[in-house]
Formats: structure tokens, C-alpha cells, sequence
């Protein structure tokens, strides 16, 4: 590959920081359909699957916590400082 077909820095940061909008915005997704209500409706969940369900949010919680810390980094690297 020659030099000329490398990608810039700041389009490195670019893409990167696509690839982490749409992570989060698939995290997002997630705790969505975590929070939907289902059939029957009122109905109970399974044993043990409001648990992992409380789990499951709290670490999509915290990957969107580092996912904006990344894009944090990504930011402050892009402006040079």
C-alpha cells in the first residue's frame, strides 16, 4: 500500500469515532428492548430473568460510561491536546 492510500490521522479518528457512535447507539438499542413490556402483558418474567436483566443494564450502563470516555480521548487526541 502506498503512503497516498493511508488514511489521515484525523479520518483514523473519524472512523473510529462512527464505529463508537454506533456501539453506543446499539447498547442504546439493547436497554430498549430491555425496558419493553411483553406478552403476556403483566405477565411475569422468568425466574431469575429480572436479575439479568438488572445486571444487563448496569453493564450496558457502564460500556456506554466508556464508550464516551473513549470518544473522549479520541476528541481531546484529535485537537492535539
Amino acid at each position: 500500500m502506498d503512503e497516498h492510500e493511508l488514511p489521515t490521522w484525523n479520518g483514523i479518528v473519524d472512523s473510529a469515532l462512527g464505529e463508537l457512535n454506533n456501539a453506543r447507539t446499539g447498547l442504546s438499542d439493547a436497554a430498549d428492548w430491555l425496558r419493553s413490556d411483553w406478552r403476556p402483558l403483566g405477565g411475569a418474567l422468568p425466574p431469575g430473568a429480572d436479575d439479568a436483566r438488572i445486571r444487563a443494564m448496569d453493564l450496558i450502563s457502564a460500556a456506554k460510561s466508556m464508550i464516551d470516555q473513549a470518544k473522549g480521548e479520541l476528541y481531546s487526541a484529535r485537537r492535539g491536546g
